[in-house]
Parts: structure tokens; C-alpha cells; sequence
């Protein structure tokens, strides 16, 4: 993630890059000047992401004289973050995505609210009003400035299908006919990481199957999925999948990159991908994937198969310290969202811009950052994402909950009681 918010590439811990000649040292915010900025990210060196953001930054450190110093974290980034917070001496901004704790980031005064910039910086024509509605919170105030989006569809080797005369499946009658094809042909059919978070996301979505958008954000804010009967048909509709043996076998011990390993090596012909894995794909794979969505049901709330899409994968924090170099936090942020360096952000990032954004494609040399942009907003209908709505101290816990639906044995009954119990326990 990178998912839509956690990377999963690059480094876990802290590293302190110099972007300015002349500028040395690590740490945080400490000591640095008000011609000094540093910036906390989860864009990690060997990241795709990376090299167009160095650029930009060094960019605009020629154009403004700031110089900017990059703390780079992993999966820690939070907890890095909080507790420099605590000593006063945490970086100045944050390009990092919007889930689990930063949720209750202004709430607790680990950031100051953004709302006020969007129009005294002149970014109200550059971040579209969905992407700011995703990045409030319940008093109104906006957690950060929307930067980077994601997309989260399901990828069909289209080449494989053909190869056995399989028809791409649009519903899930034609999705549990085609994986007993798929098996008779030695194919694993949905490969899923049934032990981490990219399992859990994908049960929420087969679970939501039934569930109009309001109520899907409301049982994935407040539980109780046995009590709800939309959610118990979503998840019976997983069993269903799962024991037709939709999922590839032991799928309930993988994880995210194992899953996406199976796809890329051929193993599995179908596979729910995001976006940070668009141009890491070999070229082979990226040529024959077809991106789509997990098929619909019959009754179902969705007309068309459903994918992920958000504009949570990265935006701009700004820190109390921050607020005290508010001009320069300022004119970095204004840099950022200049239309140049946007547009290397998509076509050297491969970023999928926030949702709502129009983009030329025209530069893009992935085929599937392409489809992404171009032609999947059209053949889908985007599901509720899940990580708006799950609380903080819910979501990791129910990582490993969900990860029993994956396990044959396990009926609807206690699958929902196990999700309802997480959320009993952090109440």
C-alpha cells in the first residue's frame, strides 16, 4: 500500500534523507530552521513514488530557497509519529495515507485541522469536493489535503481464460463455474491473502454485497453484523464462495503478497490487486489483465461488479510544529499540487490521483494505470471502502478475525459473532 495509506515496500524504521546540498543530519524537527522543513513520509526509498517525489522536492527547494528534510517510516509510521508528538519534536508535515489511527489525529492534537487552507492556499480547484468529504471527520474538521487516491479492483489473466475458453465471470454463478474450470485445468482461481489486511478488505466487500452504501457504513463503523441481515447474506455469500472453492486452497494461511505472487507467476488466473502494484507488474501480466470487479449477486445492492477506489492513499498533514513555519508548510504544499509535478506523480509514480480528478492519460506507459484511470470507473460500481468507517482500534484487531472466514468449517454464525466481538472488546 503502497496501499491506499501503508506502503508494504521500502523500509520500516526511520530514515532521515537530505533532498539540499549543504543540509546533513537525521532526527526530527528539532533544530530545524524556518528554512528547513521536514517532511515524515511512508513513500519510501524503492518505492515507485519515490524518485518523482525527490524531484519535486528538490524542485522546490531551488525555486524557494526551503529546504526540506525526509524522515522516511514503513508500517510504523503512527507510532513513530505519536510519540515524537508527545516530545514535542515531531516533523513539520506528513505525506501519509488516512486510516486506522490518523483517523483520530485532530481529534487528539497529533495535527492541526486543514480545512482553513483549502481555499487560503488556492487548492479548492485542485482536490475535488469528494475527496475533501472523505478526509473530514465527525466534527467537520479536515484531517489533512488530499493528495494521492488508489484503485483496489479484481485482475483477470484474460490470456488464461481464453487459453481454456473460460468466459470472464460478471456474476457469481458465472465466478463458481469458471474456478471449477480453472481447477480442472491445474489453475488456482481467486488467490487472496485470507491471513492480513488485503483478506479482511475483500470479506467487508463480498460482505457489503447486499448492503446499500449507508448501511454498509454503518455496520462497518458500529458492528453487529449477526443482527443485520443484508451483512448475514454477504457473508453466507462468502461461504457459498468459499466453499465452492472459489479461493485458492489454504488461502485462509496467505498473505497480501503471497496472493499477488500467485497471480504474477501464473499460478492464479484472478486476484484483487490495488493500484500500488500497477507498474511493478511484468509487462507480460499487465498486457493480458483485464481489471474489473468482484462479480455481482443476484439481489444484490451493486448493477455492476464492485471494486475499491478512495482518495485516502496519501495526503498533507500538518503538524503543531508545522503550524509554527506555517508560510513555508505553505508554499511546499502549493508546489506539490502544481499541474507538472501532478502529472509526474501519475506518470512516473504511477499515483492514481484522488478521486473525482481528471487526468491525461496520454503519458501513461502502464497499461494498467491506464485502464485504472480510463476505463474502470465506468465498468464497476465502487463498493463503501471500508477504512473510513472501521474505528482505529478495530481495524488490526479484526485482521485476524475475518482471517476464519477464509477457513472451510467455519459457518456465517461464527464468523459474524467473531467480527461482532471485536468490536464488543473495543468499546
Amino acid at each position: 500500500m503502497h496501499r491506499f495509506g501503508k506502503l508494504g515496500l521500502g523500509v520500516v524504521g526511520t530514515v532521515a534523507l537530505t533532498l539540499t546540498a549543504g543540509c546533513s543530519g537525521g532526527g526530527t524537527s528539532s533544530g530545524a530552521g524556518e528554512d528547513t522543513i521536514v517532511l515524515q513520509t511512508n513513500w519510501t526509498t524503492g518505492g515507485q513514488e519515490s524518485a518523482p517525489l525527490k524531484a519535486a522536492l528538490k524542485g522546490f527547494t531551488a525555486k524557494t530557497g526551503v529546504k526540506v528534510k525526509v524522515l522516511e517510516n514503513g508500517d510504523d509510521l503512527n507510532q513513530v509519529y505519536e510519540t515524537s508528538v508527545l516530545a514535542g519534536d515531531e516533523a513539520d508535515v506528513l505525506l501519509v495515507g488516512l486510516l486506522e489511527k490518523q483517523l483520530d489525529w485532530v481529534r487528539s492534537g497529533a495535527v492541526v485541522p486543514a480545512e482553513d487552507y483549502v481555499s487560503q492556499w488556492g487548492l479548492a480547484d485542485k482536490i475535488p469536493a469528494d475527496a475533501l468529504a472523505d478526509w473530514k471527520d465527525a466534527q467537520g474538521h479536515l484531517r489533512g489535503l488530499p493528495y494521492a487516491g488508489f484503485t483496489w479492483p479484481w485482475w483477470y489473466n484474460k490470456a488464461v481464460f481464453d487459453k481454456y475458453g473460460i468466459a470472464l465471470p460478471t456474476t457469481v454463478d458465472q465466478l463458481i463455474a469458471a474456478a471449477g474450470q480453472l481447477r480442472a485445468h491445474g489453475v488456482g482461481p481467486v488467490a487472496v491473502g485470507g491471513n492480513d489486511w488485503s483478506g479482511q478488505k475483500i470479506f467487508l466487500q463480498i460482505m457489503e454485497s447486499f448492503m446499500p452504501a449507508d448501511e454498509a457504513k454503518k455496520v462497518f463503523a458500529q458492528g453487529g453484523t449477526c443482527g443485520n441481515a443484508n451483512a448475514m447474506r454477504g457473508i453466507e455469500l462468502f461461504t457459498e464462495l468459499r466453499d465452492a472453492g472459489v479461493f485458492v486452497d489454504s488461502a485462509e494461511g496467505l498473505t497480501a503478497d503471497q496472493a499477488s505472487a500467485m497471480y504474477f507467476n501464473g499460478t492464479a488466473a484472478i486476484a484483487p490487486i490495488g493500484s500500488w502494484s500497477y507498474l511493478s507488474a511484468d509487462a507480460s501480466v499487465a498486457g493480458s489483465t483485464v481489471l474489473g470487479g468482484l462479480p455481482t449477486a443476484p439481489g444484490g445492492a451493486y448493477t455492476k461488479p464492485t471494486a475499491y477506489s478512495g482518495s485516502t492513499s496519501a495526503g498533507w498533514w500538518i503538524s503543531p510544529n508545522g503550524k509554527k513555519k506555517l508560510s513555508s508548510v505553505e508554499k511546499l504544499v502549493q508546489y506539490m499540487y502544481q499541474p507538472e509535478v501532478l502529472r509526474s506523480m501519475v506518470t512516473d509514480g504511477g499515483v492514481v490521483p484522488p478521486v473525482g480528478t481528471a487526468v491525461d492519460t496520454s503519458a501513461v506507459a502502464s497499461p494498467l494505470l491506464k485502464q485504472s484511470i480510463a476505463d474502470l470507473p465506468a465498468d464497476v460500481d465502487f463498493a463503501v471502502m471500508p477504512d473510513l468507517y472501521v474505528p482505529g482500534n478495530v481495524g488490526n484487531p479484526m485482521y485476524r478475525a475475518t482471517s476464519i472466514a477464509y477457513t472451510k468449517g467455519n459457518d456465517a454464525q461464527k464468523i459474524c459473532s467473531t467480527v461482532d466481538a471485536v468490536y464488543q472488546s473495543a468499546k
